[in-house]
């Protein structure tokens, strides 16, 4: 393997490992509650760290919006505001299963969805191919693997009394809440699907192969950060607790909420750079590698926190073969990405 090969592995693994812990900072602000630090993190993640990045990378930024019909420019923003819904529901599921579960559900749903739909949607006709058949199999596979790890959740509820990680909530409408995150999440993707127009202006006017998706990538969540902002405005709102973010102790809040952004933006980033590098096979290689790494990063770093503590060993079970069932979902679903 070249240089260049193992550096895209190395990219794509380290942006897998950032994407894996990006929620863990939300466990040392116990200060603040779901609105002030995924407010922070909106903004950090989807407008603060993503302009600038377009910024220094796509000569004539405003010129690639302005050339870019309208039509284009609504549907990347409007398929980042389905986006965004995710993205809102997320912080609220991880906070009632906890990162680990909440990241396997809502990845392995968002994983399969984002390549089936696209696939129902723009080529319905390839649905009885080999390859449309091998995402239906696909699917199947990470629905058996959500499953597992639903059992293991509902186990580690009863043995809580139905008192779940941190917001005490029932195992079911933590369930359900990352259910319908998997669901809206995979519409980032139909931004990228619809969006190649602004990335043939980014690159007619100067911008490099390696950074013009980020002409999609800022206005999608752009337009997700104003689902996050409208969400948190109306708890801030309800419960009159906006000042908290100038209290004491507030910075350690605010630190908190920017690196969840930094950690997020970050790894999705490394992730660009890590597919580029590989090659041809960046997709194939880098998109069930990346998967794979959030869960096992994200249920390490569950375990580590104590969201597994005083379990069952016959539950631990069930969240294994879980895993282990997402992660073969995940590698079949890049073998129908191979036959694309």
């Amino acid at each position: 393997m070249s240089i260049e090969l193992w550096s895209g592995v190395l990219a794509v693994i380290f942006g897998g490992f950032l994407q894996g812990i990006f929620a863990v900072p939300m466990k040392y602000a116990p200060r603040w509650k779901y609105e002030h630090i995924w407010l922070i993190f909106s903004f950090s993640g989807m407008v603060l760290f993503p302009w600038i990045l377009a910024i220094t990378t796509l000569p004539h930024t405003r010129d690639v919006y302005s050339l870019t019909s309208a039509g284009a420019l609504l549907k990347i923003a409007g398929f980042g505001l389905c986006w965004g819904v995710g993205a809102t529901l997320t912080g609220i599921g991880l906070t009632r299963l906890g990162i680990g579960l909440g990241m396997a559900i809502i990845l392995g749903l968002s994983a399969s969805l984002g390549s089936l739909i696209p696939l129902l949607i723009l080529h319905p006709e390839k649905l009885h191919t080999h390859q449309g058949r091998t995402y239906l199999t696909g699917t199947a596979i990470m629905l058996v693997g959500i499953a597992m790890s639903a059992k293991a959740g509902i186990l580690r509820d009863a043995i809580r009394n139905r008192e779940n990680a941190r917001s005490g909530g029932s195992f079911v409408t933590g369930f359900t809440v990352c259910c319908l995150s998997g669901l809206f999440s995979s519409a980032l993707n139909f931004s990228y699907a619809f969006g190649g127009e602004a990335v043939e202006r980014a690159r007619d006017l100067g911008a490099r192969p390696l950074w013009s998706a980020n002409a999609v990538t800022v206005l999608a969540v752009t337009g997700g950060f104003v689902a996050n902002v409208v969400y948190c405005a109306y708890l801030l709102a309800k419960n009159g607790s906006a000042g908290v973010f100038v209290s004491s102790g507030a910075g350690v809040g605010w630190l908190c909420g920017a690196l969840m952004g930094l950690f997020w933006f970050g790894g999705q980033t490394l992730y660009g750079i890590g597919i580029s590098q590989i090659g041809q096979l960046g997709v194939v290689i880098g998109w069930p590698l990346l998967m794979g790494m959030i869960i096992v990063t994200s249920n390490a770093a569950g375990a580590i926190t104590g969201e597994w503590d005083g379990v069952s060993p016959a539950t631990k079970r069930f969240l294994a073969a879980g895993m282990m069932i997402i992660l073969a979902a995940l590698a079949v679903l890049a073998i129908a990405e191979r036959s694309a």
